[in-house]
C-alpha cells in the first residue's frame, strides 16, 4: 500500500491522533485538548492543529470515539453520526474509515444509525484487538484522564463480556477514574487528617491531576485540561486546591502533610484499580505468567500493581515499530488511536 494512515481516537476531552507509515511503524502520536461539551469547533481546532504537523500527501483516515457521550450531542447515536461528517467534511469524502469494533471498519459515507451501536466508545476494543494480535495472553489496562479500561487477552482473543458503557462498568471492565481530570472527591469519602477523618466536600475544588501532582507522578505535558479552580498547576496550586476539598486553607498543614493525603488518595485509587484487576484475573482466563499490559497516561499505577500481583509488567508501546520524530507523547499514552491506525494499515493490505 502506499498511503499513510492516520488513527484518529476522538475522546470527549482530548482528540488523539498516530501517523503510521507505509510500512506499518508508527511515526508520531499526537494530543491536543478538545472539550466536545463547548461545542463541535472545539473538534475543528483540534484537527487543525494536529493537521499541520503532519505529512502531507495520500492519507487515509481511520476513526474511533468516545466523545459521542459528551453534553453537546442529544444522544449517543446523533454524536457518532455529527462527530463522522465533522471529519469527513474536515478531511475528505472516500477517505476516512469508522471503527465498529467485531465489525471491523466502515467506510464513514456508509455509516448508518444502525451502525452506531458498534462504534460508540468502542476504541478500548481497537486497542485489544491489537494487543490480542501480537500477544497470546495478557490482562490490558488503559488508565487515560478520566477512565480506565480493563481486557482479558486469552488465546489471541479478547475476552470482554461487556460491549456498551453501561455493560462494561458491570463487568468492572470499565472505571470511571482517571489521573488528570477525575474529581479528587470521587477518589475517597473521608481521609485521615490530623488524628482524625476529615470528610469529603461534594464539589469539585481539585482534581486527580492535583494528587499526582503531589505524589510527583504527573508529567505536565499530559495534563492538558485547565486547573478547577483555573489557578496555576503548581505543587501550591494543587496544595491550595487539595486543602478546599476538606474545607482547609493550603497552610494549615506543611507540604509533607499534603503529599501525604495526595499518597492516601492514590492509594484508595489504586485499591478499586486491584478490585477491578482481581474480578478480570479471577475469571480463569490467563495463566500465572500473563502479564499486565500497561496503556494510557497513567500506566504508572498499572506498573505498580503488576509489582503487587508479582506479574510481569509489558508497556504497551512495545506492541508497536516506532520511528520516534519529536513530540511529548509515547504511543502508550495514545494507545487507541495508535490501535485503529494499525489495524486499518493491516486491512487495507500492509500486513
Amino acid at each position: 500500500m502506499s498511503n499513510t494512515i492516520i488513527g484518529w481516537d476522538i475522546g470527549g476531552a482530548h482528540l488523539k491522533a498516530a501517523q503510521i507509515n507505509v510500512d506499518g511503524g508508527v511515526d508520531r502520536v499526537f494530543q491536543e485538548p478538545c472539550p466536545l461539551w463547548l461545542g463541535l469547533e472545539q473538534l475543528e481546532g483540534a484537527l487543525e492543529r494536529i493537521l499541520g504537523a503532519i505529512i502531507s500527501g495520500p492519507v487515509l483516515h481511520a476513526i474511533t470515539m468516545t466523545g459521542e457521550l459528551a453534553d453537546h450531542f442529544s444522544s449517543r447515536e446523533q454524536g457518532v453520526l455529527a462527530l463522522t461528517m465533522a471529519m469527513v467534511q474536515r478531511l475528505g469524502a472516500g477517505c476516512v474509515m469508522v471503527f465498529a469494533g467485531q465489525d471491523g471498519f466502515i467506510p464513514a459515507e456508509r455509516l448508518q444509525l444502525a451502525d452506531t451501536r458498534q462504534v460508540a466508545s468502542a476504541n478500548w476494543l481497537a486497542s485489544g484487538l491489537w494487543s490480542a494480535s501480537r500477544m497470546q495472553e495478557g490482562l490490558f489496562i488503559d488508565i487515560g484522564s478520566t477512565t480506565t479500561d480493563l481486557l482479558p487477552i486469552s488465546d489471541h482473543a479478547v475476552a470482554n463480556r461487556g460491549y456498551t458503557d453501561s455493560e462494561r462498568m458491570g463487568y468492572d471492565e470499565l472505571l470511571y477514574s482517571g489521573v488528570t481530570r477525575t474529581p479528587a472527591m470521587m477518589l475517597a469519602k473521608r481521609v485521615p487528617l490530623e488524628g482524625g477523618w476529615a470528610r469529603v466536600m461534594a464539589e469539585v475544588f481539585a482534581s486527580a491531576a492535583d494528587v499526582y501532582r503531589l505524589t510527583g507522578e504527573l508529567h505536565e505535558y499530559v495534563d492538558q485540561m485547565p486547573a478547577a479552580d483555573h489557578g496555576p498547576k503548581t505543587i501550591e496550586g494543587s496544595q491550595r486546591r487539595l486543602a478546599r476539598q476538606f474545607g482547609w486553607d493550603a497552610d494549615d498543614l506543611p507540604a509533607r502533610g499534603w503529599q501525604e493525603l495526595a499518597g492516601y488518595l492514590r492509594e484508595r485509587q489504586l485499591m478499586a484499580l486491584r478490585d477491578a484487576a482481581e474480578i478480570q484475573l479471577s475469571r480463569g482466563l490467563l495463566g500465572a505468567a500473563a502479564p499486565l499490559i500497561g496503556a494510557g497516561i497513567g500506566r504508572f499505577l498499572v506498573r505498580v500493581l503488576a509489582e503487587r500481583l508479582q506479574r510481569d509488567y509489558l508497556d504497551f508501546s512495545e506492541l508497536f515499530v516506532m520511528s520516534p520524530k519529536g513530540g511529548d507523547f509515547d504511543i502508550a499514552d495514545c494507545g487507541p488511536a495508535t490501535a485503529v491506525g494499525c489495524l486499518a494499515h493491516k486491512e487495507a493490505g500492509g500486513g
